[in-house]
């Protein structure tokens, strides 16, 4: 059972921040079904090659344009790659360890989903990305996020039996909570309700204000908030949608005095030394 969220941020910040940049990649044969041409005119006896090539911009693009954006504001995020991906593109993988993000696992294809898999073949997933993101950095990620945030039943014991601190695969609370599996314990890092690619159809303007309305409630509660923002590089780094967040980012800095931004490992380590501490 999930214990008791935590409700206190470092140095009595009100509001935590945690950035999340989604690098993914799609087996052959297979695209995201919400790209533009596959979601307006969807064909089942053809291999969208429009929307493969859609989805190779987040690689091939937009996410030199997140890292440069990250990197003005002097902001860390936390970059969600799939295996697939550091094996065909390791050059911004290593572009955002070297620029100190971390980078979490995100499966080793956006189709391969946990929930989809036996026990076995999710283990086996679980070590084929960790070992691929280990060779590529240098370094093992303690993260983990599934693909359309689908975990198995199986799922928060086999990342805490293979080393993982937390995972992103939950939106039961408004709070990071720990919770308790077989080899141990899982911080869950809610996932944001508004993403990129849910706003697709909204617009980059209406990402924007949703977050800069949503962080002013935040610091209006009486209580600890967090404000999740997640972008995907063939989504949100694409020039339009880039500009929004950057404008986002500009007002996040503004209230930098105020705000904990943090990594998810930053965050999950909060979340378990505070979970310890109180038992």
């Amino acid at each position: 059972m999930p214990m008791g969220p935590v409700r206190t941020w470092p140095d009595g910040k009100k509001v935590a921040v945690k950035i999340c940049v989604a690098l993914e990649s799609w087996s052959d044969g297979h695209w995201p079904v919400y790209a533009p041409m596959a979601a307006a005119w969807p064909l089942s006896d053809v291999e969208c090659r429009h929307s493969m090539s859609w989805a190779e911009y987040g690689a091939t693009t937009g996410v030199w344009r997140l890292l440069e954006i990250l990197d003005r504001h002097d902001l860390p995020a936390t970059f969600g790659v799939s295996g697939l991906l550091a094996e065909r593109h390791p050059e911004p993988v290593l572009a955002a360890h070297a620029a100190g993000h971390e980078i979490a696992a995100h499966s080793y294809a956006q189709d391969i989903i946990p929930g989809q898999l036996s026990a076995d073949a999710e283990a086996e997933n679980i070590r084929r990305c960790t070992d691929i993101l280990r060779q590529a950095t240098g370094s093992r990620p303690t993260g983990w996020l599934s693909p359309r945030a689908t975990e198995s039943r199986h799922t928060p014991a086999l990342l805490a039996a293979s080393g993982y601190l937390w995972s992103g695969d939950r939106s039961d609370r408004d709070l990071p909570y720990v919770a308790a599996t077989a080899a141990g314990p899982l911080a869950y890092l809610m996932h944001s309700d508004f993403t990129d690619v849910r706003g697709i159809m909204a617009g980059p303007r209406a990402y924007r204000d949703i977050h800069v309305d949503f962080l002013d409630y935040l610091l209006r509660q009486p209580t600890p908030g967090i404000l999740n923002l997640t972008v995907h590089a063939h989504v949100g780094g694409r020039p339009l949608f880039a500009d929004q967040f950057d404008q986002l980012l500009q007002q996040i800095a503004l209230l930098r005095d105020d705000l904990w931004i943090a990594t998810h490992h930053e965050l999950a380590e909060h979340v378990l030394d505070t979970e310890k501490a109180a038992s």
